[in-house]
């Protein structure tokens, strides 16, 4: 008896793992009977394709150039894919795929549970994030959004599960591993979430730093498992750094992407274009009607030109010139563009409609209460707001020094949602509570 009840999953459990089933259900509806992936190979759906294939079959033409332009991560997932059920194989490749933005909804489930304890409370966050068009628009493509999306809630949810309890150490550090492969910026989460983390274990008294870590429901912070999911990271980061390295004969992080979007973000460049026949438009650019032309001889992707291109925009800016940039990339996260490649498929129908109102109650609903729930956490931290701000704010950061287009913004939603029940709460606490007489 003793033995089954331990066996037996937790109401929690069962929540999330239903939340789940239904999200996924809701995607393989829509790759079945609205728009596959299969349809949208082209663009950037068509290099990660070509590339996976590459990866997978050693065949294709991935061009090496764009091998070394673009993180590993994504084409690794889908050649992942291919080999376990075949890219031929439609409904298992679309099953796996549809996976990984299913997995968000449960996240945010056990997440929500976090900031409010309830079960009637944090089942439908999860149901609303699995159902929120954004996310799921992106089960049509075979995109960076959606195995980022999963490798991000993933890596979120597994890390205030580590600090709370010490356990799923290995599991943390692949799923930042996967995220960080598809998309680094995570790495800057991570080190802000250490350094704060350092702080709390290095303040002068012990007796500060117990009682600090209860408030965060951290009691049992074991460092060695921190330190082997953080080992697990490190070393998919110098499997990166050594990979680049291998491609282009020069050292750096994982890619060249970074320059290109660096040139998008300080100046009014939109495209870029190769005498090697190789072209680069960013869609948002097109949209503020930024459409300068840079010419590359060679490699379109080559960071010393893209960077000396930069330099020499950047020279002739005022500081109040290079903040209003600053300020208005980040806007392109929520703002002032669409919601490529999805906007290409919307029409003026029912999915036209659905994108609206979901960017009203982003701009109405979410955003003023996520920064309520931001403040929140500078005020009372807690685990799991404070991974959530960190999340969010990392996206902010990057929007404004490396460009942003709502896409960028869609893995980080679950924060958002998560932030805003956070704000929610705390409104809560300012109504008195009348006693009955």
């Amino acid at each position: 008896m003793a033995l089954r009840d331990r066996l037996r999953p937790s109401p929690a459990a069962v929540a999330a793992i239903a939340v789940f089933l239904l999200a996924l259900g809701a995607r393989l509806f829509w790759v079945a009977l609205v728009d596959s992936p299969f349809d949208n190979i082209f663009s950037d759906m068509g290099g990660y394709i070509n590339r996976a294939q590459q990866a997978a079959y050693g065949k294709g033409d991935p061009y090496p150039v764009f091998v070394t332009l673009y993180p590993p991560g994504a084409h690794l997932v889908y050649a992942a894919e291919m080999k376990l059920v075949g890219f031929s194989h439609h409904a298992p490749m679309l099953l796996l795929n549809c996976c990984w933005g299913a997995v968000v909804a449960p996240c945010a489930t056990l997440l929500a549970l976090r900031v409010d304890r309830r079960l009637e409370v944090a089942v439908p966050v999860g149901l609303f994030v699995g159902l929120w068009y954004p996310l799921l628009a992106f089960s049509a493509f075979f995109s960076s959004e959606q195995p980022y999306a999963g490798a991000l809630a993933l890596s979120a949810w597994l890390l205030v599960r580590q600090v709370e309890s010490g356990k799923s150490a290995v599991a943390l550090g692949i799923a930042s591993s996967i995220a960080y492969l598809v998309r680094p910026q995570i790495v800057m989460t991570l080190a802000a979430l250490t350094l704060v983390g350092v702080f709390l274990l290095l303040r002068p008294s012990l007796g500060r730093v117990v009682p600090a870590l209860r408030r965060m429901r951290a009691p049992t912070l074991r460092l060695g498992t921190l330190v082997l999911a953080g080992s697990i990271l490190t070393a998919t980061v110098i499997f990166g750094a050594v990979r680049y390295h291998r491609l282009c004969g020069r050292w750096g992080l994982i890619s060249d992407n970074s320059t290109m979007t660096r040139l998008w973000a300080d100046t009014n460049y939109g495209k870029v274009r190769s005498t090697q026949g190789f072209f680069f438009e960013s869609p948002p650019k097109v949209e503020i009607g930024e459409r300068r032309e840079l010419v590359v001889d060679g490699y379109v992707g080559d960071p010393a030109v893209l960077e000396r291109a930069r330099r020499n925009e950047v020279h002739y800016m005022s500081a109040r010139e290079r903040v209003f940039r600053w300020v208005g990339n980040v806007r392109l996260l929520f703002v002032d563009n669409s919601l490529w490649p999805d906007s290409m498929h919307q029409g003026d129908g029912w999915r036209a409609r659905w994108y609206a109102a979901s960017q009203g109650v982003l701009l109405v609903v979410l955003c003023p209460l996520a920064l309520l729930g931001i403040v929140r956490s500078f005020l009372r931290p807690a685990v799991a707001r404070v991974v959530c701000t960190a999340h969010v704010l990392t996206m902010l950061v990057v929007a404004a020094f490396f460009f942003a287009e709502q896409r960028y913004r869609v893995p980080y939603d679950v924060f958002l949602v998560l932030l805003a029940l956070e704000g929610t709460t705390w409104i809560g606490t300012w109504v008195p509570r009348r006693r009955p007489s």
